[in-house]
């Protein structure tokens, strides 16, 4: 695995990609880009392979996610690795937390209609912004926890490779499906990954702390 000089390193990185981003979306000097690249991904990408892409965006809604990360947790909880449940919580949890104060915090309208937040039906009286994108960031973040249990638990290296290559591959579609039903701008995209990565390395330094990791 990666040693703790390099997560670090991952870490101040991207948090450094996110506070740029969000720099110079404030001062908008990524209308160009976003336009550009959103035209550009409609353009290249055929009109069947953009609806299956786009219904792909189910995957990272709040409801998916949710009854994912409680079938995960109580799998794990059952098989008592406690530290992985402890993770988990502070991945996602932390993450819906992190992403909802972000997005009052720079209030970005989204490129579409404006939406409210819902869940399971209910509808809470907040707007949805658009900065940064909560589907990707809760897709990232559990996506990138199930990487750490394949590289960490999977049969060979073939395994391993093969694994995390399909969930890294799902975690790009989820993001790209997000700017092609037009409710995102591609910078939103980017700093929900970057501050996704940091959140969740910065979790994984806590958990080991706290709970050493049982091999």
């Amino acid at each position: 695995m990666i040693s703790n000089r390099y997560r670090n390193g991952i870490m101040m990185i991207s948090l450094g990609i996110f506070i740029v981003i969000t720099f110079l979306s404030l001062q908008h000097h990524m209308v160009t880009f976003d336009r550009r690249l959103m035209h550009w991904l409609t353009e290249v990408t055929p009109g069947y392979v953009s609806q299956l892409v786009s219904a792909l965006t189910i995957l990272g809604s709040g409801e998916v996610i949710v009854i994912l990360t409680f079938i995960i947790f109580l799998a794990l909880m059952l098989y008592k690795r406690f530290e992985y449940a402890l993770m988990l919580l502070m991945v996602s949890i932390g993450g819906i937390v992190l992403n909802f104060l972000l997005k009052i915090l720079f209030q970005r309208e989204r490129p579409g209609d404006m939406t409210v937040i819902e869940m399971f039906g209910f509808s809470l009286e907040v707007a949805s912004y658009s900065f940064p994108s909560g589907h990707t960031m809760r897709s990232v973040l559990l996506i990138s926890f199930l990487i750490l249990l394949s590289l960490r638990h999977a049969g060979g290296k073939v395994m391993k490779v093969v694994l995390t290559l399909m969930l890294l591959c799902l975690m790009l579609l989820i993001a790209i499906s997000r700017i092609l039903v037009d409710m995102h701008f591609p910078t939103d995209i980017l700093a929900a990954v970057s501050i996704s990565v940091f959140w969740f390395f910065a979790c994984l330094g806590v958990t080991e702390r706290l709970m050493p990791q049982k091999r």
